[in-house]
């Protein structure tokens, strides 16, 4: 093997010949080089058949590079059980000894689907009322699975979560799992950590031919994760882990922080830094860590850029008086560079944030996809609710009945809708005709009619409302009647709860998108046109997506839009009013810099149409965190010039608000 091409940091990490070691891999720094190289290593060097490592990834994209990477260095093709991510290793272990958990070796593996159903049986079952849906009471198991609580521990499940009935649920939920032979997700890695802790002559085997133990992506490791690897440990300790705790970002789902922070101390081991980025020009680099540097939870480490082809360019940024001219200029700036690049990466903190932005390239005829999750309209919440305006808009929907006929949840079983279809068929008229008919003739029992009335006089008011008031009012009454953001905001799992908070703030944008049409015919062709140009996707697309989506990609051209207070940080960080919320805000932001090479644009708005109410937003705070050295200021104008708000100009500068404050700060800092 070549150690030539290696730096003398990733040279110091892959040499390492016994013990723990965590390897620090900042943005850039060639963090899978250094676990394929390591891999190699130990099979050249150290002697050690392939057979004996371990290397542990969180995608299946990962281990097949890893796999690539080996085989070519190798110069064979190496099969191993040993190589991948942590449910598929952990799943073939589970099929080897689960006879130890009561399953057999031909156990399945429920996808979400079935998953759902067996709860949906389960609650039917034990009597419940069900008024919450399956995927709660399944979202809550997978995290009482991930804390290693086991379904006989009665005291801990309390402990830990508040739903009602979770306990019983959980409990007889795992036991038809087992009665059907077929493990979820979660089982996966807790019958596995149930073998290896209960049985210390199958825990001795795997320990001692385990020779080295070899993670990727290590702050993103869960509670359980980590303590999985721990019992494969042996004697030698031999972990190489390799991570970035400045880009730990994914505490909402389980990720914990922690595992990597307290590494060090805990296995009393050195820490190799890699801090030569290959990405990245310097100013890019400089405002990273210049905002990173900021978070007090953290093992320390400043990037250098290491790449002599990257061109030497300021960051750029921007400030526009509404989110609207920010998207505008978004698409326009692309357009003009797109003949001679394709390489463009637009990153948002949230995904309400998209809808404007996807408006503006279909305008341009600038060919986009979204990464990591569906375009604007195509969202479950936005279809939702688009369904009730196609219904009232047209009766005759019998798409748009069915989608919503029972959501929210009325009670209205598979049996009732049964008998609205089967008598719209025997009529030929459309599902809503025979509903109101049913219920005119009282045909109905007296259970379904009390259901079933009230979603009808909804219908007919949205109809009424159509040519009376505005579609934003339209589109704001039918999300409040319906009952469906109460829906949301009521959700007691927290996993699920921070996914509906982002639902809500889509809806909200649904409201801004009504507000730029005159009527609902014309809103509705243009939903319907702009999900029929979605399917014409480019191969070489601008790339829309989330900032979490973006971890582990790199762009030419990046652009970060909407940096002001409440988007980023978002105001669900500011409202927690803790540091631990506001650091993994700024790893965000850390995230979203690093991931371009050389052309950054960063901007914000000073207001933001929300929901009918035009709000006045603040520059992020992290924008001050950056050195004014790095960022070309030229396309900031002073928001507070006009005569809506030029008052703050003369007010006593004692007398204003600590975000006022800030915000004259800012702008002094940054005029021209």
């Amino acid at each position: 093997m070549d150690l030539h091409i290696l730096n003398k940091e990733q040279k110091i990490a892959v040499e390492h010949q016994q013990g723990p070691l965590l390897v620090l891999s900042g943005a850039g720094t060639g963090k899978t080089r250094v676990l394929t190289s390591r891999f190699v290593y130990i099979v050249k060097k150290l002697n050690i058949n392939f057979h004996q490592i371990i290397a542990v990834t969180f995608t299946n994209k990962a281990a097949n590079e890893i796999k690539e990477r080996v085989n070519k260095e190798l110069g064979q093709q190496i099969e191993s059980p040993w190589i991948g991510t942590f449910h598929s290793i952990f799943a073939k272990f589970l099929r080897k000894h689960s006879n130890l958990v009561g399953l057999k070796n031909n156990f399945n593996i429920l996808d979400t689907d079935d998953q759902k159903k067996l709860i949906k049986q389960v609650i039917e079952y034990l009597k419940f009322e069900n008024d919450v849906n399956e995927s709660i009471y399944l979202n809550e198991i997978q995290n009482l699975k991930d804390q290693k609580i086991l379904s006989s521990q009665k005291s801990q499940i309390t402990k830990y979560s508040s739903i009602e009935n979770i306990t019983d649920i959980y409990e007889l939920y795992q036991q038809r799992l087992i009665e059907i032979n077929a493990v979820d997700f979660g089982d996966i890695l807790l019958h596995s950590f149930q073998i290896l802790s209960n049985n210390e002559d199958i825990r001795k085997i795997y320990s001692e031919n385990l020779k080295h133990i070899l993670i990727d992506e290590f702050q993103d490791t869960n509670h359980i994760q980590y303590e999985l690897i721990k019992l494969l440990l042996n004697n030698n300790r031999n972990l190489f882990c390799v991570g970035d705790d400045d880009q730990s970002i994914y505490a909402w789902r389980g990720a914990k922080i922690e595992n990597i922070i307290n590494f060090p101390d805990e296995f009393s081991c050195s820490v190799v830094r890699l801090t030569k980025n290959y990405r990245s020009n310097h100013s890019i680099l400089k405002a990273a860590s210049s905002i990173i540097n900021n978070n007090q939870n953290r093992l320390g480490k400043e990037l250098i850029s290491f790449n002599d082809d990257i061109p030497e360019q300021k960051i750029n940024l921007k400030s526009f008086y509404s989110q609207e001219e920010e998207s505008l200029w978004i698409a326009d700036n692309i357009s003009r560079k797109f003949k001679e690049d394709t390489n463009f990466g637009v990153l948002v903190r949230l995904t309400a944030q998209m809808r404007s932005i996807e408006d503006k390239f279909i305008k341009y005829a600038l060919p986009y996809e979204i990464i990591g999750g569906p375009r604007f309209f195509e969202r479950k919440e936005i279809k939702d609710v688009l369904s009730y305006l196609k219904l009232a808009n047209s009766i005759e929907d019998d798409l748009a009945f069915e989608r919503i006929i029972n959501l929210p949840k009325r009670g209205i079983g598979e049996q009732s809708l049964k008998i609205i279809i089967d008598n719209a068929r025997n009529n030929k008229i459309s599902f809503f005709q025979s509903l109101k008919e049913l219920l005119q003739a009282n045909k109905l029992p007296s259970s379904l009619t009390s259901k079933t009335q009230p979603f009808v006089d909804f219908i007919i008011k949205i109809r009424d409302l159509i040519n009376k008031t505005s579609l934003e009012d339209l589109g704001i009454f039918v999300i409040e009647e319906s009952g469906y953001l109460k829906m949301l905001e009521n959700e007691k799992n927290k996993l699920k709860k921070i996914e509906n908070e982002s639902r809500a703030d889509n809806l909200k944008e649904l409201v801004n998108a009504l507000s730029e049409f005159e009527n609902l015919d014309d809103f509705l062709e243009h939903v319907g046109l702009v999900n029929e140009n979605q399917k014409k996707i480019h191969h070489n697309s601008i790339k829309l997506m989330t900032l979490h989506a973006a971890k582990g990609l790199e762009f030419d051209h990046v652009y970060l839009p909407g940096w002001e207070e409440g988007i980023f940080p978002s105001s669900r960080a500011l409202e927690q009013n803790s540091s631990k919320a506001l650091e993994e805000e700024r790893r965000l932001a850390y995230v979203g810099i690093t991931r371009a090479k050389f052309d950054l644009n960063l901007s914000y708005a000073s207001s933001r149409y929300t929901y009918g109410i035009n709000n006045y937003s603040l520059p992020s705070r992290f924008l001050n965190e950056i050195s004014e050295v790095e960022i070309d200021k030229s396309g900031i104008i002073d928001d507070y010039n006009s005569s809506k708000e030029n008052k703050t100009k003369t007010m006593n500068y004692k007398e204003l608000s600590p975000g006022k404050k800030r915000m004259l700060e800012f702008l002094n800092k940054h005029k021209k």
